[in-house]
C-alpha cells in the first residue's frame, strides 16, 4: 500500500525500548515496564483513542512481538500505520564487536537462505561482498522489514548512522538501494534519518532525490540540531522536502505547548514523532501537538 504523505503525529518507540537520552535509570525502568508487549499494545489503544494511529518502530527484537500482536487484532491491523526505522543499529554494533563485520553479514545472509552463496564468500571474501553489494543490502533490508509483512507501512527510514555514513563516503548508491528495496518490498517510500539536516538536504538535491522524506532533530532548544540550530532553521524554510521532527521536547527539557508551536512553525516539518509512557502523558502531549498543528492550518 502506498502512503504518499507523513502522518502529522506519530507515536514514538523510545519509551517502549528503554531509550532515554537524559537518564539511563529511567530508560531501564521503562524498558522493564514495556517488556510486556501487552502494555505497548495498550498504549497504542490509548493513542488511537486520541486520534493518533501511526507509530515509529525500530527493528528492535521487540518489534516483531508488537507486529504479531497487531496482526492478531483486526481493529489494530486495519487502522495503524508503521514507520519502520532500520536497522536496529545497537544490535549490529554489538554483534560486529563480537563476531567481526564480515561474519556478522554472513550470519544475516544465512538467515535469508543464502547458504549456497556462502561458499563463494568464503573463497573470495570481501571481493564478493563488494561485487554483489546491491543484492546483499536488499537482502538485509528485507530481513529487517520481515516483521512488518502484511501490515500498513508508511515511510521506511534508514538509520542516521548509515545515512550519514553514506554522505561521509559520498555513496549515493547506498541511499538509492534503500529507496528501491522499500518500494519493491512494500510499495512504500524510503526516507532518511540524519544528524545533519543541511548536509543531507544539499546532498540529496545533488544526487537527484526529489521531495525526500527526512527524520531529523527539530526543537526550540536546538538540542541535536547539527551543525547549528540557525543552519537547520534555514533548511526548514524549504518546501520541497518533508521532515518528520524527532526530539521535539529536547528529551523533556521543553514543555509540549511551546515545543510544538515552534516545530510546526517550520515550513518543511510535516510530522512529529513523540514518545509517551502513560495515558496522562499521552493526552497532554498529543493534545498540545494537535492544537499546534491546527493553528498552522
Amino acid at each position: 500500500m502506498t502512503i504518499g504523505t507523513l502522518d502529522p503525529i506519530v507515536l514514538g518507540h523510545n519509551s517502549f525500548f528503554g531509550v532515554n537520552h537524559l537518564s539511563r535509570e529511567q530508560g531501564r525502568q521503562r524498558d522493564a515496564i514495556f517488556e510486556d508487549t501487552a502494555r505497548i499494545v495498550d498504549m497504542m489503544r490509548t493513542a488511537a483513542s486520541l486520534d493518533v494511529a501511526a507509530m515509529m518502530m525500530s527493528t528492535h527484537p521487540r518489534a516483531a512481538l508488537v507486529a504479531a500482536a497487531v496482526r492478531r487484532e483486526p481493529a489494530l491491523r486495519e487502522r495503524w500505520t508503521f514507520y519502520p526505522l532500520l536497522p536496529y543499529i545497537t544490535k549490529y554494533i554489538r554483534q560486529s564487536n563480537e563476531k567481526g563485520l564480515v561474519n556478522l553479514v554472513l550470519d544475516q545472509l544465512k538467515q535469508a537462505g543464502w547458504s549456497q552463496s556462502l561458499g563463494m564468500v568464503a573463497r573470495s571474501g570481501l571481493g564478493f561482498l563488494t561485487k554483489d553489494y546491491r543484492r546483499i543490502l536488499t537482502t538485509l533490508i528485507d530481513l529487517e522489514l520481515a516483521p512488518f509483512q502484511s501490515l500498513r507501512v508508511g515511510t521506511v527510514f534508514l538509520h542516521d548512522v548509515l545515512t550519514d555514513l553514506a554522505l561521509a563516503l559520498d555513496l549515493p548508491e547506498l541511499l538509492a538501494v534503500h529507496v528501491e528495496a522499500v518500494r519493491n518490498r512494500f510499495d512504500a517510500r524510503g526516507g532518511f534519518a540524519t544528524k545533519n539536516l543541511p548536509l543531507l538536504v544539499n546532498r540529496l538535491r545533488a544526487y537527484g532525490f526529489e521531495r525526500p522524506a527526512i527524520l531529523a532533530q527539530v526543537n526550540k532548544a536546538g538540542f541535536g540540531m547539527n551543525p547549528s540550530r540557525s543552519l537547520c532553521e534555514q533548511t526548514l524554510q524549504r518546501t520541497d522536502l518533508e521532515v518528520m521532527a524527532m526530539g521535539t521536547l529536547a528529551s523533556g527539557y521543553l514543555r509540549p505547548v511551546e515545543a510544538f508551536e515552534y516545530v510546526f512553525a517550520q515550513p518543511a516539518v510535516q510530522s512529529i514523532v513523540v514518545s509517551v509512557s502513560t495515558p496522562e502523558h499521552a493526552a497532554e502531549t498529543f493534545g498540545a501537538a494537535q492544537a499546534a498543528a491546527r493553528q498552522r492550518v
